[in-house]
């Protein structure tokens, strides 16, 4: 027996959840193409597309590259005979229309993606208030649009003024392509709303789905990830569904949203299950050949060789080789369990001490201090120093040995160290105090 979900419509009734969702698709697919309808109107809208492809400034898909490449070639040629018309005689109602018609429609053919609409409403929101396009409008419009230019600009985010200077740098001028005055008006009120429906549709059928996204995360809430991440990247895989649902082919958006949701978060555990990150592509011939592995072992009661999975899971043998060797889970050296008795993997490595490098460069610097040092004694003087302390000499000799070998008596001895010492001091006491 299956449970219907039920939600509070606007309206104050019930309704399923999956005609709740319904509702909202239709509302953001009608204003989405009410907002691709007023953006095919302006010629910088192409102008824009062709900079954002053709200059390597957005990356597609390359399952959508065949689609987006025919697209935009049939935009640029659109573009250039407009262009061609408008220096000729003018954009009006009788020069022109059949030029500018055909851009409209070339551009209405282009799947725009999320980030094309947000950049062109952009856009032309920027180029609106540099003209003050809202001056004549409606008080109702002119408000929206107000309040509209009074949001937190996507401008850095977007790479906005990159493509406004190259919209400024174009050959034509703003009112080929942004339209006239009266036009641009009317129609910048119109994408404002048109924006401003899309968006609140797209945040509203999110938030009816949000506990689907809830549901989804406590499946994988032993994993690596926490709880309120799992969330995070389920949401993502809920934005993704809700961008490419299709409410006309009759599918419940539930399901389709559950495959993305999903992907998402599986995609996000195998990012951070492993300490060296392993392509997703390769984690699914992983899982692949370890099922292989598992039912070989079981049919046949032993390992299975490297030819043996190869048939099995129809994958060529030099990739059986990589993909078990990066399959391989990363072991830590030392031992995290806090057994004592258990041999980690760093107990039983050859250890091999260095030396500190610091301690290496402060003998490096007392050697080099004390060579300046004893070059200020006389002889006789760096001959005691020298000796009793062993400086280049490789052992140390007493007073008496000293005051036999320069036939001294063990007292001078003292007293001419004494004198080398004060010496060495008056010149490099201080540097050489630092060691101490």
């Amino acid at each position: 027996m299956t449970r219907t979900m039920v939600v509070k419509g606007a309206d104050g009734g019930k309704q399923s959840a999956e005609h709740y969702n319904f509702q909202l698709a239709g509302k953001l697919e009608a204003g989405k193409a009410q907002l691709v309808n007023i953006l095919s109107q302006f010629p910088a809208t192409a102008l824009c597309l062709l900079y954002r492809y053709e200059a390597g400034a957005c990356n597609p898909d390359s399952a959508a590259d065949a689609e987006l490449t025919a697209a935009l070639a049939g935009i640029k040629h659109a573009y250039l005979l407009a262009s061609l018309s408008f220096s000729a005689r003018g954009f009006n109602r009788e020069a022109g229309f059949d030029e500018k018609q055909s851009l409209t429609e070339a551009l209405r053919a282009f799947p725009f993606s999320i980030d094309d609409l947000l950049v062109l409403t952009e856009l032309v929101v920027y180029a609106s208030k540099v003209r003050d396009a809202c001056g004549r409008l409606s008080e109702k419009h002119s408000g929206l649009l107000i309040k509209r230019r009074e949001v937190s600009s996507r401008c850095g985010k977007l790479n906005l003024s990159d493509i406004i200077d190259a919209v400024r740098g174009s050959q034509f001028d703003e009112h080929f392509l942004f339209l006239s005055g009266d036009d641009m008006r009317r129609y910048v009120a119109d994408m404002v709303a048109a924006e401003r429906l899309w968006l609140s549709s797209r945040q509203e059928l999110a938030e009816a789905n949000s506990g689907l996204v809830m549901f989804i995360a406590n499946q994988y809430r032993s994993s690596f990830l926490d709880f309120d991440d799992l969330v995070q990247e389920g949401q993502t895989g809920l934005l993704r569904a809700i961008d490419k649902f299709d409410y006309h082919l009759g599918f419940q958006f539930s399901t389709y949203a559950a495959y993305w949701i999903k992907q998402a978060i599986s995609r996000a555990l195998s990012r951070c299950e492993r300490v060296v990150r392993v392509p997703c592509e390769q984690v699914a011939n992983i899982h692949k050949v370890l099922r292989a592995k598992s039912e070989l072992l079981a049919k046949t009661g032993r390992k299975p060789s490297i030819k043996e999975l190869a048939d099995y899971s129809k994958i060529p043998d030099e990739q059986i080789n990589v993909i078990l060797s990066i399959s391989q889970t990363a072991v830590p050296l030392e031992n995290l369990d806090g057994d004592e008795e258990t041999l980690a993997p760093i107990d039983v490595l050859e250890q091999q001490v260095f030396a500190n490098p610091f301690k290496k460069i402060e003998q490096s610097d007392l050697k080099a201090w004390i060579a300046k040092a004893v070059k200020t004694l006389d002889p006789r003087e760096l001959k005691v120093i020298c000796c009793h302390f062993g400086i280049n000499t490789g052992n140390e000799m007493t007073l008496q040995e000293i005051g036999a070998e320069l036939n001294l008596t063990r007292e001078r001895v003292r007293q001419i160290q004494v004198m080398a010492l004060n010496k060495m001091k008056l010149s490099y006491g201080k540097q050489l105090m630092g060691f101490l």
